[in-house]
């Protein structure tokens, strides 16, 4: 059937991109659009307080956000980030809470065209296949979802894929900000980690560092206090706040766990994975496992699945490749027929990292990964 549907393209491929191109002018609109009416997890609010002196680490673990009506943290902005996100952020704060949407969508839509033209470029793969990478990102699920609620995900991607496409010194140095949303680029640590390249990983540490000392500066907070405030945040985040179903969430429900294992075992079993790819001599399909791998070992939301954009290339650029073809029907189930499902049973797409829709998928993402070590 795939081979099919891959032949039907090749005979009719200038009308495909044709009506695709006009689907995905409508998915960046909508997208657009979305963002200005929500933009819940653009993390301004944290990023304001930060501005004004606050550390919004102790502001959010002393209680404060409550949704009350002298809260100063918007909707579900809970800052569980590093804490170089906050300062790079600070000058959207001065721009008002609207027109830091309108930019930061924008902003977000170059990165999604940018990712993906990047990676295609430096790996070689043709304009035809360039473009319907593009477009098929462009009116997926996850790429509306991630646009329309402000994520940060695409920030933290762009800097991942540096040492993968250069390997100058710049380009180490400003990877480690895809360290700020650490969910994501704890991935390229290890994977640094696992080469034993200690240059690259006091290189890469620069940005975090320096993000960290001036969050302590505009704040006032204790460096040694502050440095464990994230990790902190997020281990002992708000009993009534589920986790997107992954080891790392059911370890942390079991009754007496400790949380820091909760968070050490599955790092440990990624680490596990890198140890295995870190001699494939395909840089893509590094990237792609790399990518892949954050997404089944620590809890992502379904707007975190654009990091599937490296694998796409991968199997679009080895079709004739049975995992391949495998991986195309992986990444589909996630970029679209999540929606035509939620359709089908009147939810949302957003809410299927959870209950058994979560079970299935985590467990579905791993078992990928087990399919392409």
């Amino acid at each position: 059937m795939i081979k099919l549907f891959y032949n039907f393209f090749e005979k009719y491929k200038i009308i495909i991109f044709f009506f695709l191109t006009l689907i995905s002018i409508t998915s960046v609109g909508r997208a657009f659009y979305q963002a200005q009416l929500i933009s819940f997890d653009f993390h301004f609010s944290p990023s304001k307080l930060v501005a004004e002196g606050v550390n919004h680490y102790e502001y959010i673990l002393d209680g404060n956000h409550n949704d009350g009506p002298d809260d100063k943290i918007m909707y579900d902005q809970n800052g569980v980030y590093a804490q170089g996100l906050f300062v790079i952020l600070i000058p959207f704060t001065y721009m008002g809470w609207d027109n830091a949407k309108l930019v930061w969508s924008i902003l977000n839509i170059i990165l999604a065209l940018l990712i993906p033209l990047l990676l295609c470029k430096k790996f070689e793969i043709p304009k035809f296949q360039t473009l319907l990478i593009v477009n098929l990102f462009l009116i997926s699920t996850v790429f509306r979802i991630h646009i329309g609620y402000g994520q940060q995900t695409l920030l933290a991607l762009i800097f991942l894929i540096l040492p993968f496409i250069s390997n100058s010194k710049l380009s180490i140095i400003f990877s480690g900000i895809s360290f700020f949303k650490f969910n994501i680029g704890y991935v390229l640590f290890l994977y640094f980690l696992s080469l034993s390249k200690i240059k690259n990983i006091i290189l890469s540490a620069i940005p975090c560092i320096v993000g960290w000392l001036i969050y302590c500066l505009l704040t006032d907070t204790n460096l040694i206090k502050n440095l464990f405030q994230p990790i902190q945040l997020l281990l002992f985040w708000d009993e009534g706040k589920a986790f997107p179903v992954t080891i790392f969430s059911l370890l942390k429900n079991i009754n007496n766990f400790p949380p820091i294992f909760a968070l050490i075992i599955p790092i440990i079993l990624n680490f596990f994975v890198i140890i295995y790819i870190k001699h494939l001599n395909d840089n893509l399909y590094k990237l792609s496992i790399l990518c892949l791998s954050a997404l089944a070992f620590m809890p992502h939301q379904i707007h975190d699945y654009v990091l599937l954009v490296p694998l796409l290339i991968f199997s679009v650029k080895n079709f004739d490749k049975g995992i391949c073809k495998i991986n195309i029907l992986f990444i589909f189930y996630f970029f679209f027929f999540l929606r035509i499902f939620s359709l089908m049973y009147d939810t949302q797409p957003w809410e299927f990292p959870y209950g058994l829709f979560g079970y299935f998928n985590n467990s579905l993402t791993i078992l990928i990964v087990c399919c392409c070590t």
